[in-house]
């Protein structure tokens, strides 16, 4: 592969020329890179060509990363950032031989990761994902009962898994399961989730009664849930 840096309609390019038949095209968060791959034998002029086609798209693509601030996916890699607890991390990967489980630097905001010789980012994935699970059940029982005073409900089970959603309640069997990644997040946000499905314990729909109880249990509901949205 060759790599080159260029420039076509004002636009910045890397170039990669590659082994391939067709042309493709990417648009990069988190700064909105064009990154195109090419065959070796694609004359430059079908190249302007292509680029002078796309380029309403890039720019549209390129404005909407940086509107949005849309980041680039996790690769679970060292020097990587991720979060705890609202707080920013540097993910360190370690082999499995010299680190048994996963060790949190609070001090240093380092979380040392043990992974087996080539791992896959999927496995690098689950294994944080535990730490977010181990974090959030030890968290939990203090704000339930912080939380289930404020409400005056208590669920009859909580669960912990990775889901879509942040939270959800079975109103018919009073089962309330929480998403691991809140671990992630400011601890008032737990707060809000569990308020949240603790209020639909009253009322189990999105409705006025609900936000009226929202409202009462937790006056500042819409603000944190923009926080933890974000």
């Amino acid at each position: 592969m060759r790599t080159k840096e260029i420039e076509i309609e004002g636009i910045e390019i890397t170039l990669h020329r590659k082994k391939i038949k067709n042309l493709y095209l990417r648009v990069l968060p988190p700064n909105g890179e064009v990154v195109i791959s090419a065959p070796y034998a694609l004359p430059y002029e079908e190249l302007i060509r292509f680029v002078k086609y796309r380029k309403e798209w890039i720019l549209k693509k390129q404005d909407l990363i940086l509107k949005n601030n849309i980041k680039p996916p996790l690769k679970y890699k060292s020097g990587e950032r991720h979060y705890l607890w609202g707080l920013e991390y540097t993910l360190q990967l370690v082999s499995k031989e010299d680190l048994k489980k996963i060790v949190v630097d609070y001090d240093e905001n380092i979380i040392y990761l043990p992974v087996p010789p080539r791992s896959k980012k999927e496995t690098r994935e689950k294994l944080l994902y535990e730490l977010y699970r181990s974090e959030l059940k030890q968290a939990i029982p203090p704000v339930l009962e912080k939380c289930s005073k404020i409400v005056g409900k208590k669920p009859s089970e909580i669960k912990v898994r990775n889901m879509k959603n942040w939270g959800n309640c079975r109103y018919h069997d009073k089962r309330i399961t929480l998403n691991l990644k809140l671990a992630k997040k400011d601890p008032i946000c737990l707060e809000y989730v569990m308020i949240h499905e603790l209020c639909h314990l009253i009322e189990f729909n999105h409705g006025k009664k609900f936000k009226k109880l929202m409202d009462t249990y937790c006056p500042n509901w819409k603000e944190i849930k923009k926080r933890l949205n974000e």
